[in-house]
């Protein structure tokens, strides 16, 4: 890492569906299949972040997996306890106005819906099994994660519990 480049903080989101499927945009710009994502505005938490991100660019409501650590907030302090990212990945940013790196803080997060509305940067945006990422273009990193969040078993029991407290 040069640690004469700058660093902006990111939130991206793999939003899971229950039937074993991930919501992957085509990233108009890098013409890659990506998780949805983007920066962190000065006046959000990551997971505010992550969710707009989400939703800008499909179009579907999500909720962010994962327990929160509630005996650390402190009302009359004003702490709140925000999520634990599933990973955190520090990538370099070969803009032509400049090269930066984003810090991503990646999220697992459980789809509300289904129905994708695909904004001006996303070419596409689709739920995909494992089985129907093969032939996409990926980043190779990026593939690896993905094959992870497939296999983990304890990811999917997750999903498929909060999937059942939503529908309750």
């Amino acid at each position: 890492m040069d640690p004469r480049l700058p660093k902006q903080w990111t939130a991206s989101g793999f939003v899971l569906h229950p039937d074993r499927k991930v919501l992957l945009i085509h990233h108009r710009k890098l013409g890659v299949w990506l998780y949805p994502g983007g920066h962190i505005e000065s006046t959000e938490s990551p997971d505010d972040a992550v969710l707009r991100e989400i939703s800008e660019e499909t179009g579907i409501q999500a909720r962010i997996l994962g327990v929160l650590d509630t005996p650390l907030a402190d009302a009359e302090a004003d702490v709140h306890v925000l999520h634990t990212p599933y990973r955190v990945l520090c990538e370099r940013i070969n803009d032509p106005k400049g090269h930066h790196y984003h810090i991503d803080l990646i999220y697992l997060c459980v789809a509300l819906e289904t129905n994708l509305t695909a904004n001006s940067e996303v070419h596409a945006a689709r739920f995909f099994g494992q089985d129907e990422i093969a032939e996409l273009k990926l980043f190779p990193n990026f593939r690896v994660l993905l094959g992870r969040v497939f296999e983990d078993e304890e990811v999917w029991r997750a999903v498929a519990r909060l999937t059942r407290q939503e529908a309750a």
